[in-house]
């Protein structure tokens, strides 16, 4: 995201940046799923918010490595996807990117995938590579809530242009977990 402020010094420098050719600057991003590697065995009633949150639902749990995928659509390329982690009660986020993508165009639907590290949700994310892997979803058997986070998801062209940033609509619970 750096790159975006160096361009526009070095263009105001009179130097000319060179943009690969196949680089189509991305738009319109959409966050249109998202799921957790652990889902509530149970119904669940949030007592903060008044939230019900299905049997099945998804959960990052605090006290466990959490895989969390994506699902987005977006035009153009992209060159880093990054996703961020925003504590609900809190306001406190944490943002992890990818490596460089090259000029990824959109599988309409595209899934990126990220790990959230043990006592750190909703607060933080383990970096780590961002893939377009499936998951493999493990109910929990018991889980204490702790609070929730909501996902954010945004995406960079090779060329510095920025996507919108999307918030999820509905936050994820955090939870200790028992498997």
């Amino acid at each position: 995201m750096a790159a975006v402020g160096l361009t526009g010094v070095l263009a105001s420098c009179g130097v000319d940046v060179v943009v690969d050719p196949g680089v189509v600057p991305v738009s319109n991003l959409q966050l249109k799923s998202y799921q957790s590697q652990y889902t509530l065995p149970t119904a669940y009633t949030d007592t903060q918010t008044g939230q019900t949150y299905a049997k099945g639902s998804s959960i990052i749990c605090d006290n466990l490595n959490t895989r969390l995928s994506v699902d987005v659509t977006f035009n153009g390329t992209i060159n880093l996807f990054g996703a961020r982690l925003e504590g609900r009660d809190t306001g406190t986020t944490k943002t992890v990117y990818s490596q460089p993508l090259g000029n990824t165009t959109s599988g309409n639907p595209s899934t990126f995938e990220f790990v959230v590290g043990p006592n750190t949700a909703p607060l933080s994310v383990k970096a780590g590579k961002l893939g377009a892997q499936a998951i493999v979803v493990t109910p929990v058997n018991t889980f204490t809530v702790k609070g929730a986070t909501f996902v954010s998801v945004q995406a960079q062209s090779a060329d510095g242009t920025n996507s919108n940033l999307v918030k999820s609509v509905q936050a994820i619970p955090v939870a200790d977990c028992g498997i």
